[in-house]
């Protein structure tokens, strides 16, 4: 059940793009977290995408910067050891390389991960556990 925020000056990518990053990264974060990918668990994958004026973005401390993306992935402690956490990092760098059209040997993505307890999860007024996204009622809907 990653939370994801992904942070791009405007015009970084377009929406077919952004849509299928998202695809991509959903299907990714949940085979790292080792959660089946069932239509009520990959409901739990949310993404929110933030873009910026280039103004706003900055490098080097000047505004303008190039196209600098920087992804902020919450998941369940524990969800993610470090193995799974280095092929989500090289899985996510590979996607916005293809989907931001990046050519080149660096692609300017920073990736943080927040490892975050089963009591600081909350979901509709209740708190949610890794081990209920890994063990689904087979029968439970999409959200």
């Amino acid at each position: 059940m990653p939370l994801i925020y992904i942070n791009a000056p405007k015009g970084t990518f377009t929406r077919s793009a952004q849509n299928a990053l998202a695809e991509e990264i959903t299907n990714n974060a949940l085979h790292g977290e080792k959660l089946p990918a069932t239509p009520f668990v990959k409901s739990t994958t949310w993404i929110y995408v933030r873009e910026y004026d280039e103004d706003m973005v900055y490098h080097g401390g000047k505004p303008g910067g190039t196209k600098v993306i920087s992804l902020e992935i919450n998941a369940f402690e524990g969800g993610l050891d470090a193995s799974a956490k280095s092929a989500l990092m090289a899985q996510v760098t590979e996607s916005i390389r293809k989907h931001a059209g990046i050519t080149g040997d660096v692609v300017p993505v920073y990736i943080i991960f927040r490892d975050v307890p089963d009591i600081n999860w909350g979901v509709f007024g209740g708190p949610i556990t890794l081990s209920a996204l890994q063990n689904p009622d087979p029968d439970a809907k999409p959200i």
